[in-house]
């Protein structure tokens, strides 16, 4: 968008998105390969319709011509992509290489910042962000090809998985895996054993506040039979095992949620079954398997780079919750890896922001990470 061309900016609910949208939608998603994966799809924003609290959608027009979409939620003046922080990926639904007004966007939406964690595409010069990679497991020519080549560069790692795979058909006759709608009774049992992971971690519980609850079940019941939420499942005697919530469409899957039943750690069986997904969906015509932008060390040996997306913010007034990072930064004893405690105490802010929609709720975690903080500060008894 120009400096001299006009921008309007609409703000509609997810709901009210007319078959014209969603025409241009599907357009402007087939003309940018980076916008690949179903965070981009329309469906996503209908699936969640009005189960994210102040959820909207801005249409956004350049000279009366609709060039872009964003869907968002605000939250303590932030503009953030809706759902978050459950949307791993987001950005402008729009024209390839538009550029772009972010004060008009900031404007209509009443914002003060935009706050972002995985957005691709391009981004406004004046934010500060961080790149950050998206893993993906390539399956475009096939599963053997893949495991050939991912085989080939981490040999050690596939040996271990298949060793691990002898292990459970010997002592359990093999698991009986299924890729299947998510039903509530794999839903409670994840959200259960991740809850007990944020508690025992120290990290922010986002099922607390229950709207990320209620989204879950509504990706779960879509209906729509190439789209929403899908689980491979390990299951023991009728027993559930392991777990992961992936979101789906036609041709790739975002490995979202993973759980498993601790008993059976040292056969893991969290990348045993991510494996066994792969191999069961590549012949379907899945092309793509997105294990997110973290850093876990399993994910380097299952797949590749897959293009990079952006962590940060773009603002126009200052940031009180970057002061008081700072400021609680600077408190601690030791600064070799300042930058990284920073970056870590910034996420924990987004995180409860984005969930947090009442003052309660957003004091009571506020208070629960100042405590682990002041925790992790105090100097050791002697």
């Amino acid at each position: 968008m120009s400096g001299h061309a006009e921008t309007q900016v609409d703000i509609l609910r997810p709901q009210d998105l007319t078959p014209e949208d969603a025409r241009l939608w599907l357009g402007f998603v087939a003309s940018r390969p980076e916008l690949s994966g179903p965070y981009f799809d329309i469906r996503y924003v209908q699936a969640m319709g009005a189960k994210v609290p102040g959820g909207a959608v801005a249409r956004i027009a350049q000279n009366g011509r609709v060039v872009g979409y964003f869907p968002f939620q605000i939250r303590a003046g932030a503009l953030q992509p809706l759902g978050a922080p459950m949307t791993d990926y987001h950005g402008l639904i729009g024209e390839a290489g538009c550029p772009f007004d972010y004060m008009a966007l900031l404007k209509a939406t009443r914002a003060k910042r935009l706050d972002f964690q995985g957005w691709v595409g391009p981004m406004c010069g004046k934010a500060e962000a961080l790149v950050l990679q998206r893993r993906v497991a390539d399956t475009s020519e096939g599963f053997d090809a893949w495991y050939a080549k991912q085989d080939h560069e981490h040999h050690k790692f596939f040996k271990n998985v298949a060793r691990c795979e002898r292990n459970i058909a010997k002592d359990f006759g093999g698991f009986d895996f299924t890729w299947e709608r998510v039903t509530q009774e794999v839903l409670d049992w994840v959200i259960a054993l991740k809850r007990e992971q944020y508690k025992k971690s120290g990290l922010h519980d986002i099922f607390e506040c229950g709207w990320t609850r209620d989204l879950l079940d509504n990706l779960a019941v879509f209906d729509d039979e190439a789209y929403g939420l899908r689980a491979g499942v390990f299951r023991h005697n009728g027993k559930l095992v392991a777990a992961e919530i992936s979101l789906a469409n036609e041709d790739s899957v975002h490995l979202w949620f993973p759980a498993y039943d601790p008993a059976y750690y040292r056969y893991t069986v969290g990348i045993v079954l991510t494996m066994a997904i792969i191999r069961e969906l590549s012949p379907k015509g899945i092309r793509s398997f997105d294990f997110g932008t973290g850093g876990e060390d399993y994910k380097s040996p299952l797949t590749t780079f897959g293009g990079n997306c952006y962590e940060g913010s773009l603002q126009y007034t200052p940031r009180i919750a970057s002061r008081m990072v700072d400021a609680t930064v600077a408190m601690l004893p030791a600064r070799p890896k300042v930058e990284q405690v920073r970056l870590s105490l910034r996420r924990r802010v987004n995180v409860i922001r984005s969930t947090e929609v009442s003052l309660v709720g957003w004091g009571k975690a506020v208070y629960a990470m100042g405590q682990r903080a002041l925790m992790r500060i105090r100097p050791a008894k002697v």
